[in-house]
């Protein structure tokens, strides 16, 4: 079992529930909580300590909603993801626009992670594509140089909210959260192994971006490669790209 305890953990299910089945799937969803976890509804923020169920306005259609865990560790989140699932697919649907989000932090918050070293190594392990183009909330970062045009996506971003499939979190000025927004579409509930391994990747990658001072040669060479790529681009356009990623 890998120890991951200097982690913490949480995620997000978006989806369309079967309105029939509604209250049944929220009971079944109090069942899978452990002992001084509560089902929040409706709630205008979410109570990281507990279990979240409320609308989800980014979803196109409506009556979709969102099912967010507590913070919790590697082996919860490990159980979440199987029991969600299961039960988001025997009590509703997803399309392309639904996403599911997983977010990973540092229990120490003084802790900084290396966003841009997440994003290439991602890149680098293929992470950032595999579920397919969905919606406006999930565009791939790394395409920002080449299909985006900045302008649009800086407005697109403030007037929307998150839109990148990768996104560095700065609650409270903290340098220690990612959330990542990558996967998601038609079924995804369906695909419990493929999430749990990609996970899995994410959380090496992680821990290789956590700064300090020790040497990754793979990184240095795929960071060159990846900046002879930003000064073959107009200088305005590599500045707020590199903005943007800050």
């Amino acid at each position: 079992m890998s120890n991951y305890n200097h982690l913490k953990f949480g995620c997000e299910f978006e989806f369309y529930p079967n309105t029939m089945l509604e209250d049944e799937m929220l009971d079944t969803l109090s069942d899978i909580l452990k002992g001084g976890i509560e089902l929040k509804q409706n709630l205008k923020s979410n109570d990281d300590n507990n279990m979240n169920y409320k609308p989800e306005p980014s979803l196109s259609a409506m009556g979709g909603k969102e099912i967010t865990t507590p913070i919790c560790s590697y082996e919860d989140l490990k159980s979440y993801i199987a029991n969600i699932s299961k039960i988001i697919d025997e009590n509703g649907a997803t399309n392309e626009d639904t996403g599911f989000h997983i977010h990973i932090s540092t229990r120490d918050e003084s802790i900084e992670v290396d966003f841009y070293k997440f994003m290439l190594l991602c890149d680098a392990s293929s992470l950032l594509q595999n579920w397919g183009d969905r919606n406006a909330y999930c565009l791939n970062v790394m395409e920002v140089l080449t299909v985006l045009d900045m302008k649009e996506a800086k407005e697109l971003k403030n007037k929307k909210g998150r839109v990148w499939n990768l996104e560095k979190r700065k609650e409270h000025g903290k340098m220690n959260h990612i959330e990542i927004r990558t996967i998601g579409g038609t079924d995804y509930q369906c695909k419990v192994e493929k999430i749990l391994n990609e996970l899995n990747q994410f959380i090496e990658i992680f821990n290789r971006s956590i700064k300090d001072e020790s040497p990754d040669e793979e990184y240095k060479t795929i960071l060159e490669e990846h900046m002879k790529v930003l000064e073959l681009a107009p200088i305005e356009r590599r500045e707020k790209f590199l903005k943007l990623l800050s």
